[in-house]
Order: C-alpha cells, then sequence, then structure tokens
C-alpha cells in the first residue's frame, strides 16, 4: 500500500508541476499556488508522523491522499469545482465523512469507542466534523482577505456558498453518527468498527 500511496503522490505532483508550467506559459496565475501547494499537502501525513512520532497507517494515508487529488488535485487544478456545479458539495460531503471516520479512530486511540456513554461519542463525530469544516472555511477565507483569491465565491453568492459547504459536510457526519449509533446497538465489531482497525 506504501509503494501505491508513493506511486499516487508522484503521479499527483508531476501532474500539478504540468499545470502549472503550462498556466505561467499563458499567463494565468490564479491557479498557481494550488498547483504548488499540492506537492506540500500530499506530504503531510508523513510530516506528522516524522515530527510527531504520531503512526499514521498507509491505509489513511491513501484516504487522505485521495482526497486531495479529488479536492485540490481534480477540483482547483484542473479546475472541476468551476465546470461540474456539483464537485464542490460533492468534495465537502465527502469531506464531511471521512473527518467522522477520523474522528472514530480518535476516539478508538483513547478507547472510548466502545464504552456506554454512544450519545456523546455521535455528538463527538459531529461536533469534531464541524470544526474541521471551520477551519477550513477560515482558511478560505484568510486567502481572500490576505490573498484576494475569492475560494468562498464571496463576491458572488455571499455566505451561501460557505454554508452549503459546511451543510454537506454536516449531512455526512450526521450519516457516520447514526451509523456508529445503529451499529453500536446491533454489535461492537460491525463495518466501522473494522475500517477504523484497517487504518489504524
Amino acid at each position: 500500500m506504501k509503494k501505491f500511496n508513493n506511486v499516487l503522490i508522484f503521479i499527483s505532483s508531476l501532474a500539478s508541476l504540468c499545470y502549472a508550467v503550462r498556466d505561467l506559459n499563458m499567463g494565468i496565475y490564479d491557479r498557481l499556488l494550488a498547483c504548488l501547494s499540492i506537492i506540500f499537502v500530499l506530504f503531510i501525513p508523513r510530516i506528522i508522523n516524522k515530527i510527531f512520532k504520531l503512526k499514521i497507517s498507509p491505509y489513511m494515508e491513501f484516504v487522505y491522499v485521495v482526497f486531495i487529488i479529488l479536492a485540490q488535485f481534480l477540483g482547483s487544478v484542473v479546475n472541476l469545482y468551476n465546470s461540474v456545479w456539483w464537485f464542490d458539495l460533492f468534495t465537502h460531503f465527502l469531506s464531511g465523512i471521512l473527518t467522522s471516520v477520523l474522528a472514530l479512530v480518535i476516539m478508538d486511540w483513547f478507547g472510548v469507542y466502545n464504552k456506554k456513554n454512544k450519545w456523546f461519542n455521535a455528538l463527538f463525530i459531529i461536533c469534531f466534523t464541524l470544526m474541521v469544516a471551520s477551519l477550513w472555511e477560515f482558511i478560505e477565507f484568510g486567502a481572500f482577505v490576505f490573498l484576494k483569491m475569492d475560494v468562498q465565491h464571496h463576491l458572488t453568492t455571499g455566505v451561501f456558498d460557505t454554508m452549503e459547504d459546511m451543510l454537506v459536510a454536516f449531512l455526512g457526519s450526521i450519516i457516520v453518527s447514526v451509523s456508529y449509533l445503529v451499529e453500536s446497538k446491533v454489535s461492537k465489531s460491525g463495518f466501522l468498527k473494522k475500517v477504523v482497525n484497517d487504518l489504524k
């Protein structure tokens, strides 16, 4: 799996550099930051592992890399956000599911996945996802304020795009939370638990 991740990272980085060179030759600079930053972003799990000695499994890295390819490379670099109307909503919905699964992994790390207080755990999943979604919107707002990049479409939609993104992420977290509650009543070793164990 690690070798496969290396191949994905290499191909994505090379493709992003090709887009950056093409955009520079054409005098297009609005996607240049997205093209160049993807190389650093793809290596974040390994940087975290190196600095904080936090073990990140190859499966978790794979999920992360695939999401970055969808959200940053296909969305921002290839520009599917502007050419496919539903792509932005899809990636934010997917981010809601993935961050909810990450919340489950964190719960398992701290040994509270199978504890009796399931409703609190479900609330933690939702709150964790909303926190990550909010932080992402803060980053996009910062890009608008400091870099004049209107990735939130503030000038054309006001707060509509931001709220829509957070709502679909919230929907993803609700789906995972309900699945967690249902699974906890049926079995302690269901599908979500298997996913968490595979990612660890």
